[in-house]
């Protein structure tokens, strides 16, 4: 799998197909959390609290966006991000198969670091608070051609589905 984020304003240094001057992501995570309580194990009544989305965190390598990041996280104002997971093997990088598109976007943490004597570039953590959530899953058939896409989404201001 390969992983490229779409930070709207800043140019990243991917030059795989579909995906040229986004950002090269090495780690992603973001989940989504809610109570559900229930007076009784036995019983159908349990309640749920709101969907709280968890802020999408990702890892990379310090590279020509870092400092457009890192000024973004001191004042940045909402964007639209998208990250884009895809299928990995010669010419295959402009075949995604998971699409998130974030609205509202904005980085709540910056975190950079490294060891010495790594052969490697310091890493950065980024971690990205947003309003609305697009997630569309693109099903590719037996031949490798994609299929209708299933899409979702979420509004976290009024917790509502899109």
């Amino acid at each position: 799998m390969s992983i490229f984020m779409n930070y709207e304003g800043i140019k990243g240094e991917s030059s795989d197909q579909g995906h040229k001057d986004w950002i090269d992501v090495d780690v992603w995570q973001f989940g989504v959390q809610r109570g559900i309580t229930s007076a009784s194990s036995t019983k159908g009544d349990r309640e749920s609290s709101n969907a709280v989305i968890k802020h999408l965190q990702i890892i990379k390598k310090i590279d020509s966006a870092s400092n457009k990041l890192l000024i973004e996280s001191c004042c940045g104002t909402g964007k639209t991000i998208k990250l884009h997971l895809t299928k990995t093997g010669s010419g295959s990088g402009a075949d995604s198969y998971m699409e998130y598109t974030l609205k509202n976007a904005i980085i709540s943490g910056y975190d950079v670091g490294g060891v010495a004597g790594d052969t490697d570039r310091p890493t950065e953590t980024i971690t990205i608070s947003f309003v609305e959530l697009e997630a569309k899953y693109i099903p590719y058939d037996d031949d490798g051609n994609p299929t209708s896409p299933d899409v979702v989404g979420f509004d976290t201001a009024t917790n509502t589905r899109k």
